[in-house]
């Protein structure tokens, strides 16, 4: 299936390269910018990017794609990039703010399938893993000068229409010369003609891809075996947007030999719709991996409508602008409608969805795999079934509609045929002239009046038509454009739209069409064989190195024609040559030919796996071929030594030392059949030939080297199989069991119970242990509870080791509920005058049998305690709740008749609010209840919003109101025969200001993490607080009831405290400064070999007067802080052992101390 599609090339792209300033200013100022915006190489081959004029540090990332390419020599200037893997992909520089993007296309060496993986280099034998969902890449906000890349078209068909509508020339453009799109939200509805559903003559899964037709049966040696006759099928055909009528399938061409023999109709079908008829084209086959479908879109036309993210909802519209690569059908990317759109919120929502139409049936998929820029997200829906047709879907882009920048819709020339081009040589955007010019003549002599020759006479600005178009400021430059210098000039141009009165402007250029020549020749091998039907890639030198410029293609006999422009070239692996004119260039290059038959021991049938050849170290691969439909390969390779690899392990190894017939003889088993899901197949002998499958179209097929696999859905094994050779068909349909939780009695288990705790559930397999799942089930809304895919056969559910439900899975889903061996209660608690006491989370009820296994509660429900889902049985409140006394002493029972549990209690409630100078008190704030006799506590309680609410029995209790600071309050409490409203109003205040020493010293010079002001009163003895100091002295100390109070300075390590003042706190705001009389003293205490003495209480000793003592601690670095009130010398002593003294004369001191020698 297609992982992406490829992002628009041509609407929404680049940075505007060109102003209408004059050429020699546009030089002056020397832009950094890319040499080139995109390129192409083939896989194993470099290609080197140069940056130009930066001076700037650089950051070279792969910003999408990083699967497809490498990078390596980055630097300032530039940056080379390796082609690993086919694929797209883009490369960032970043400098400073500013970004640079180059588009990378890469192609393999062979562009078919079946070809080499690597184009010449050695790599790494594959490490088998899950298909990568694709890295996205990301789009860089737009600005006013800059264009939001928009989507990538899907590959184009067929039918090809101009890249923008081009009118006749010397022809004014009317309304009707290009209808405008008028999108609806209809299914299809920019579709002429698609088929949405078959109804065939026997039940088979299918798919459509726009009207080619995938039967799915990997057992029918022909597709003729399931549809004999097309025209006995029952097409439901819709036209742009609307169920037609089919008149006719008509001109049925059987086509034997397609798909490995297996076969193809192609078809015409007509429709007819409001008096119109339309036809078409359409083709069916069979399905799996017998035609290419990697680039085909599964979605055939489904129309999204909304997206759903959490609980928002965001309409959609399409995009109106038409693929500018010429594939007018199946093209589609999408607008928010919604201008306040947050990509990221989107992205990161925990519930995504997509809501769109199909036929005439809204479906609503799950968004995978999201990414998000600034002004876009992208994503895959999830897979659906529509009875047997599967719908798969590639990736959707989104965009939010940006200002500043519009695309050009409709144009028309009065002087022959132009064509638009975003990207061209120079790195502008504009108009290419399509016509020979005479000889000695200059588009300046053909558009004498450009805003008259040229008529843009349609734009779409923030996905609305815009007919207000203007060309101004036309400059024409008599220097040549093109490197080449053989054109006479060219006009830069601005192109002015104004919408709702405001004008925005685009700079564009109009050139003649670059002269190129016709470069004929013929391709052989070092033998002399044609190189046939071959696609091989062309070099240019730029001055600087070869840079991929374009592919050859050869004829069956190696004969070659293409149109380039003067300069060097050289094909891969070939000679330089030069290109001045018309020219006819053969060469032999260094290849031989191998060619031959891919067969398969044991097959069945002609299918074959994906085989690769890829080249080591002294060898390179020039092109290889798909298998035809007979199995047959040639590849054109280096002489030198190659690996055959089949999916992702090596099966052979060879030397090339000429041409050869080499016919291939694989030794592995097909394993297909239905599939609806991704499984891993894991050889239990051998981790190098696992692989995934996924039946992403409702089958699968596999190639298996033979052996024992095991097949792993996640992380349970579903089934064994001993892989053999040939051809084994091997279904894994799963089918849907769902249901909800009972409990013991039959109860629906109620939502909250779901949401605060999980049910973890095991499940056996026809008799063996097969897997885990939890109840709620992550992520998803669902109307049931649980919801399992599972294969065919005997299920047993068990929760705690018991069973609880047994189902059986045969061809169909089952709904079946799940009967838990818990009983749901809700539990009343009452007070002694029967009102219901709110228990919380933290509650929790414990068996007293058993194992005493514990249960915690779930608060919320209105009328009642708690309610819980619990064994039957008894059960003791286990711990008190803080704020009700003794619940613990409490039980009750459980049977499966209970569904409500009532405890009576003979506690009352004493409730009320609590504030702190007329606000609630802080959440910190806590209530306690002290019984008066014995001082213990009998219940406490948080305040929460200024309030607080305990239970407890008839007594006197003492409360306090305590803080971060301290105690608040303190009362007595008689609690009698009825509930207590108490509050409490509490007034107290704040002191600041800022401590100095009366010796001169400063803070600063110690650490005031050590030091405290205290507050001390007398009565009431709770009243004290302390506080810390600032770096400079300062302090603030909160929360202090009113009084008078002695303030003191101390260290926390020490008893030496100093008395600085009293402060009376009688206001809500005092401030006042203190100044400290004495001595500080920093100690660092180490023993004899220096290491800190922590955590030791000495003695601080005044060597003249001894009863002068202090004591402090050190902490864990060693040292103390203390204060002594006069100067003196000081001895530090840890018990009886003396560690030095210390000299405090005039200012604090610091010293370290040391143990004395004995």
């Amino acid at each position: 299936m297609r992982k992406m599609r490829r992002k628009l090339a041509v609407l929404l792209v680049f940075v505007l390269a060109f102003t209408m300033m004059p050429q020699n200013v546009l030089a002056a100022k020397k832009k950094v910018k890319l040499s080139k915006k995109s390129v192409t190489i083939t896989v194993g081959k470099t290609v080197k990017v140069k940056l130009k004029n930066n001076k700037k540090k650089v950051k070279w990332t792969v910003t999408s794609g990083k699967k497809n390419v490498k990078l390596s020599k980055k630097k300032k200037t530039g940056v080379t990039i390796h082609g690993k893997k086919a694929g797209k992909a883009k490369v960032q520089a970043k400098v400073g703010k500013k970004k640079f993007v180059c588009k990378v296309t890469v192609k393999n060496a062979d562009t078919n399938q079946n070809t080499d993986k690597n184009n010449g280099k050695k790599t790494a034998k594959p490490t088998v893993k899950p298909t990568e969902k694709p890295s996205l890449p990301s789009t860089p906000t737009p600005k006013p000068t800059e264009k939001p890349v928009l989507p990538s078209s899907p590959t184009p068909l067929p039918t090809k229409v101009p890249e923008q509508t081009m009118l006749p020339p010397d022809e004014t453009p009317g309304p009707t010369v290009e209808p405008v799109r008028n999108n609806q939200g209809l299914y299809a509805e920019n579709e002429e003609l698609i088929i949405s559903s078959i109804a065939f003559e026997k039940e088979v899964d299918y798919y459509l891809s726009y009207n080619d037709i995938y039967v799915c049966d990997g057992e029918a040696n022909s597709l003729k075996d399931i549809v004999q006759d097309v025209t006995k099928c029952e097409f439901t055909v819709y036209c742009y947007g609307k169920k037609a009528e089919v008149k006719s399938v008509s001109d049925v061409e059987w086509n034997e030999k397609t798909s490995k023999g297996k076969g193809s109709y192609t078809f015409s079908i007509t429709a007819a719709l409001d008096g119109k008829e339309y036809t078409k084209t359409a083709k069916m086959m069979l399905g799996l991996s017998r035609d290419e479908t990697i680039d085909k879109a599964f979605d055939n036309g489904f129309t999204l409508l909304t997206l759903q993210a959490d609980n928002r909802e965001y309409e959609l519209e399409r995009g109106l602008a038409k693929d500018p690569n010429g594939d007018s059908f199946h093209f589609s990317y999408y607008y928010f409608k919604d201008k306040d759109v947050n990509t990221e919120d989107i992205k990161n929502a925990g519930t995504k969805k997509i809501t769109g139409v199909y036929e005439d049936e809204k479906i609503t998929l799950n968004i995978e795999n999201i990414s998000a820029s600034t002004d876009s997200v992208m994503f895959r829906p999830s897979s659906y079934t529509r009875g047997k047709q599967f719908l798969n879907f590639s990736h959707v882009d989104i965009y939010v509609k940006v200002e500043n920048y519009f695309v050009i819709d409709a144009f028309t020339s009065t002087k022959g045929a132009v064509k638009y081009c975003d990207y061209m040589v120079g790195e502008n955007q504009g108009f290419i002239y399509d016509e020979t010019i005479e000889d000695g003549k200059s588009l300046k002599d053909i558009f004498t009046d450009l805003s008259i020759n040229l008529k843009i006479y349609r734009t779409i600005y923030r996905n609305v038509y815009c007919v207000d178009n203007s060309i101004r400021n036309v400059v024409w430059h008599d220097e040549p454009y093109y490197e080449g210098k053989e054109d006479k000039g060219y006009y830069t141009f601005d192109l002015v739209i104004t919408v709702d009165g405001k004008e925005i402007k685009q700079s564009y250029v109009l050139v003649e069409q670059q002269r190129k020549y016709t470069v004929s020749g013929k391709l052989e091998t070092e033998d002399g064989q044609p190189i046939a039907n071959a696609e091989v890639s062309l070099e240019k030198w730029n001055g600087e190195f070869w840079e991929q410029n374009d592919v050859i293609k050869t004829d069956e006999k190696g004969n070659f024609t293409t149109k380039q422009s003067k300069g060097e070239y050289q094909i891969q692996l070939g000679k330089s040559f030069t290109v001045e004119g018309d020219m006819q260039h053969d060469e032999k290059l260094p290849v031989y030919k191998m060619s031959g038959t891919v067969k398969r021991t044991g097959a069945q049938t002609m299918d074959m796996p994906n085989i690769w050849i890829s080249a080591t170290e002294n060898s390179d691969v020039l092109y290889g071929s798909d298998l035809d439909d007979d199995n047959h390969y040639y590849r054109y390779l280096t002489k030198g030594n190659y690996i055959i690899y089949v999916g992702s392990y090596e099966f052979d190894r060879f030397e090339v030392t000429g041409s050869e017939e080499r016919d291939i003889t694989l030794d592995c088993a097909r394993i297909f059949g239905k599939c609806s899901n991704t499984y891993l197949y894991k050889n239990v002998n051998n981790d190098d030939y696992s692989t995934y499958v996924s039946g992403t179209s409702g089958w699968y097929e596999v190639y298996l080297k033979p052996g024992t696999y095991q097949v792993i859905d996640g992380d349970t094994v579903v089934d064994t199989v001993d892989v053999a050779l040939g051809d084994t068909r091997k279904d894994y349909i799963e089918h849907s069991c769902k249901g909800n939780l009972l409990d013991v009695s039959g109860l629906t288990v109620p939502e909250a119970m779901r949401e605060t705790r999980s049910y973890t559930i095991f499940v056996e397999r026809n008799g063996e242990q097969y897997k885990l799942f939890s109840v709620p089930m992550d992520g998803e809304e669902n109307a049931f509870d649980y919801e399992l895919d599972l294969l065919d056969g005997e299920y047993e559910f068990f929760y705690a080791n018991t069973s609880i439900a047994k189902i059986t899975i045969n061809g169909s889903d089952v709904v079946k509920d799940l009967t838990l061996p818990l009983k749901y209660v809700k539990i009343k608690v009452l007070d002694a005058e029967n009102h219901v006491i709110p228990l919380s989370e933290q509650n929790y009820v414990k068996e007293t049998k058993g194992s005493g296994n514990e249960y915690y509660l779930t608060e919320g429900l209105v009328g009642y305690s708690a309610h819980v889902m619990l064994p039957t049985g008894s059960y003791v409140f286990s711990e008190n709740p803080q704020n009700i006394q003794d619940l613990k002493n409490e039980t009750f029972t459980v049977t499966k008749e209970d569904d409500v549990i009532t405890v009576n209690t003979q506690l009352y409630q004493v409730s009320g609010y609590c504030k702190l100078n007329g606000v609630n008190a802080s959440d910190d704030a806590r209530i306690t209840f002290f019984d008066k006799n014995s001082s213990s506590t009998s219940a406490a309680n948080d305040v929460e919003d200024g309030k607080y609410s305990v239970y407890v029995s008839t007594g006197e209790y003492k409360v306090t109101i305590s803080g971060s600071v301290g105690i608040l309050a303190s009362e007595e409490i008689t609690v009698t025969d009825a509930s207590v409203e108490k509050n409490f109003d509490i007034e107290a205040g704040k002191l600041t200001g800022k401590l100095t020493w009366e010796n001169g010293s400063s803070f600063t010079d110690f650490d005031t993490n050590m030091w405290q002001i205290g507050l001390r009163m007398e009565e009431p003895y709770y009243s004290g607080r302390v506080a810390g100091l600032g770096k400079d002295g300062s302090f603030e100390v909160k929360d202090i009831l009113f009084g008078t109070y002695d303030v003191m300075v101390y260290s926390e390590y020490s008893n030496a405290y100093v008395n600085v003042g009293t402060i009376t706190i009688d206001s809500k705001t005092k401030s006042r400064d203190f100044v400290i009389s004495g001595y500080a003293v920093h100690v660092k205490m180490v023993d004899s070999d220096g290491n800190p003495m922590k955590g030791e209480q000495f003695s601080f000793v005044n060597t003249e007067d001894e009863t002068d003592t202090k004591y402090f601690c050190t902490n864990t670095e060693g040292e103390a802080y203390l204060i002594v009130s006069k100067p003196g010398t000081y001895k530090a002593m840890l018990r009886k052992e003396s560690y030095g003294t210390v000299t405090v004369t005039d200012k604090n001191v610091s010293a370290i101390l040391r143990k004395s020698e004995p």
